[in-house]
């Protein structure tokens, strides 16, 4: 003789109708939606963690939700480096923060005060470095990181100057850097065509940068100060700028924030062969031999080991 079915949700036989779903049988006023607590009637419904929803209350209660439009994500949708889930035709609506990724619908978007003359997130624009006195003290935090890793410049009074696109514009000519957020200040001195020595005349970092990127810039310049007081000259560019983004990589891995580990990934994933092939060319240096190692053969040689 075969057994009663038994219900899964009370444990008691099953006389008459009854649902079988999830592989088990249930009383139909027992098949219960996890969200509403109410039956679900109908051969229609959605499983989520192995919890059994209506149609409706699925996507109310369980589907994720735009963070722009708050719109149910069912199908295809997109997430962000920041964990942001959105519908994917935002991704061609909607201008991309230039500092962090973000999309920026219209209700947030808010153009600088003419320094960066970019759109910004709310997020970046809330941590951005927009006085003299917020950059003096983060460049001061990030000067003594620099000293804890080794690098020192024998007491070098070390200035710090805001600035804007246009001043950056002109030094990024000159250097082949048409999209640098700052610039170490030197001056070569000459004498009957020889270069008699560099003073360092300060660094200078782009106004209203969000506080995580402007303290990778700063750091990445303070790469270039050290090499200069060093009289450290005639490095190929990409070991020069590899070993400043090398510098500015561990102060994000330091910091260990999803910004600067963003920034950091930013780092480790650029392109461009001078800048990304030179970090992770003289990352494997510093892998191999040591930071510490690599600084004291930098110092004794005057050259990047190879």
């Amino acid at each position: 003789m075969a057994m009663q079915p038994m219900c899964k949700y009370c444990g008691k036989p099953v006389w008459g109708r009854y649902i079988t779903a999830l592989n088990a049988v249930w009383h139909p006023e027992h098949f219960l939606c996890a969200a509403c607590h109410l039956p679900i009637d109908g051969s229609s419904f959605s499983v989520h963690e192995g919890q059994p929803y209506h149609s409706a209350c699925f996507v109310e209660r369980v589907l994720p939700r735009c963070v722009y439009c708050n719109a149910p994500l069912s199908g295809t949708f997109l997430v962000d480096a920041w964990g942001n889930k959105f519908c994917a035709r935002h991704e061609q609506e909607y201008p991309t923060c230039e500092f962090c990724s973000r999309l920026i619908p219209p209700a947030q978007q808010e153009h600088s005060a003419g320094k960066l003359n970019s759109v910004r997130c709310p997020v970046c624009r809330a941590r951005a470095i927009e006085t003299s006195e917020q950059a003096r003290a983060a460049f001061a935090g990030v000067k003594r990181w620099v000293g804890s890793q080794g690098l020192t410049f024998n007491n070098l009074p070390l200035s710090l100057r805001l600035c804007d696109r246009d001043f950056l514009a002109k030094y990024g000519r000159a250097l082949s850097q048409p999209h640098m957020l700052g610039v170490t200040l030197s001056t070569t001195q000459s004498m009957n065509g020889r270069e008699r020595r560099t003073d360092i005349d300060g660094v200078a970092v782009l106004q209203d940068l969000p506080t995580p990127l402007f303290e990778g810039v700063v750091t990445h310049e303070l790469g270039h100060v050290w090499l200069i007081v060093q009289a450290i000259k005639g490095l190929p560019t990409w070991a020069e700028e590899g070993f400043c983004e090398l510098l500015a990589y561990r102060y994000h891995m330091q910091l260990n924030t999803p910004e600067s580990r963003y920034h950091a990934e930013n780092i480790a994933n650029n392109p461009d062969p001078v800048y990304g092939d030179g970090f992770r060319g003289v990352r494997a240096i510093a892998d191999r031999l040591g930071f510490q190692h690599l600084l004291e053969t930098l110092r004794a040689t005057k050259k990047m080991p190879v």
